[in-house]
């Protein structure tokens, strides 16, 4: 399982990469798009937060099945801000949708059966998954805003 986790994790990485310097890049992205992908991108990491940093408790898992819902119906509205992008950014971003769900699982699995005290080095690299998630965000938020014209 902690095999397919980290797959997932590096699939997303690198799926969202390319997405992000192949097409965006290229192509520039709306305000909307913009405001959108942070907004999107916060309530992804919330609950992978909920996992890493919190018990395994009914309240928790209560709010983290909310906040993972909440994730998964915001990606679903980015396809109302796409118009024009080419068949492989299609693709890439189906790759992503599907991944996007896929990760949220491996996460709640891994919190639900106490993988962060039974495999220490598995928590830490769950840490940096999430704080490639910030990097990102942060990333979006300057180069979006601030440095493309």
């Amino acid at each position: 399982m902690i095999t397919l986790m980290i797959s997932l994790t590096i699939l997303h990485g690198t799926l969202f990469t390319v997405d992000e310097y192949l097409f965006h890049k290229k192509r520039g992205l709306s305000k909307n798009e913009i405001y959108n992908s942070l907004i999107d991108g916060a309530l992804f990491l919330i609950p992978l937060v909920i996992c890493i940093f919190f018990s395994f408790k009914p309240l928790m898992k209560n709010i983290f099945l909310g906040c993972a819902f909440l994730s998964c119906i915001s990606i679903a509205k980015n396809e109302l801000f796409y118009k024009d992008i080419c068949v492989r950014e299609r693709l890439i971003h189906s790759l992503l949708y599907v991944l996007h769900p896929a990760i949220l699982y491996s996460f709640y699995i891994s919190w639900a059966g106490n993988y962060f005290d039974a495999y220490p080095n598995f928590w830490m690299l769950q840490l940096i998954y999430i704080f490639f998630g910030l990097k990102t965000l942060a990333y979006r938020i300057i180069y979006w805003n601030y440095i493309h014209e």
